[in-house]
């Protein structure tokens, strides 16, 4: 495993020497992003949340285990509808591999699913002048709702997970989904705070051939901050589930809190590495406790 982490660094660096010299890597992420495509870890919250797609080295500290994880979302396009109002009604259908060779926690798993985000309010712009018309609010509620039909071809199974959420967005400094940005206009950070409920219809989660089905709610914060102008990030993504109809052997309170940190060479924001610690209990790890640092190769656009 020791080789498979000086691998990720050198592909790492190596492709980032590529990028600077060579610019089809540069017109590929022009063109998936004048596509409306993206290219995360995952989809489950807005999608301006920058948590890189990774292929990551990872240290489980509850086990011996150490082994290699794959976490790859693609945004396909997205159809905007409610143009030229105030109120913003976004959907994207996004597509997601999920693989792990923990001996613990096998996974494979394909997943489908359309997501939304609605904004049903204009918001005031804080830099218009006091004699011009300036319609909205300060802070809007932002609805989201996300689908995912998942392939599981460890075991064979289908599995679906329904989520709807409120979070909050404004234009203004130090509220919720405001970006702040330096004197040369650099973006520096943003956060989003979500209140949710969720379905899970999960077969073969603990008993073979016996499927739970289970609602949660949850609320959850992420984090995102640029230490140095596109080059060095920090992630923070905290989440506490509290499971409604607990008719199964889980646990009722599932807190989780994952931090990571990414290095982007050259100033690009797009390919790097990183490391994360994960502690909790993971919606991704059948909602058991996970204990876990990670070496990642990241790629985000």
């Amino acid at each position: 495993m020791k080789n498979a982490i000086i691998l990720i660094i050198v592909i790492a660096f190596s492709s980032v020497k590529t990028y600077g010299q060579d610019s089809t890597f540069i017109k590929l992420n022009k063109w998936l992003t004048d596509k409306n495509f993206a290219i995360r870890q995952t989809f489950d919250g807005s999608k301006n949340e920058n948590k890189p797609a990774s292929l990551s080295y990872q240290e489980n500290h509850k086990s011996d285990n150490d082994f290699l994880n794959v976490d790859l979302a693609i945004k396909l396009s997205e159809l905007e509808l409610l143009k030229n109002k105030r109120s913003v009604l976004i959907f994207y259908p996004k597509v997601e591999w999920h693989k792990s060779n923990d001996s613990t926690d096998i996974k494979n798993k394909l997943d489908g699913g359309i997501n939304f985000e609605y904004i049903p309010f204009g918001l005031k712009s804080p830099n218009l002048s006091s004699d011009l018309p300036n319609k909205g609010l300060i802070i809007s509620p932002w609805f989201q709702g996300t689908s995912s039909f998942k392939r599981n071809f460890i075991g064979g199974v289908y599995e679906t997970k329904l989520t709807f959420q409120l979070s909050l967005v404004s234009n203004y400094k130090f509220l919720p989904g405001y970006s702040f940005r330096d004197g040369n206009d650099n973006f520096r950070a943003r956060y989003y705070p979500y209140f949710g409920v969720e379905y899970n219809h999960l077969p073969d989660l603990i008993t073979k051939e016996v499927t739970e089905e289970f609602s949660t709610y949850f609320v959850r914060l992420f984090a995102e901050i640029w230490i140095i102008p596109q080059t060095l990030q920090l992630n923070i993504d905290g989440t506490y589930r509290e499971i409604v109809n607990n008719e199964t052997s889980l646990r009722k309170s599932l807190p989780i809190l994952a931090s990571s940190i990414y290095l982007y060479p050259g100033k690009q924001e797009s390919l790097g590495i990183g490391f994360e610690y994960k502690h909790g209990y993971d919606n991704n790890s059948k909602f058991q406790l996970v204990q876990i640092s990670s070496l990642k190769l990241a790629w985000k656009i």
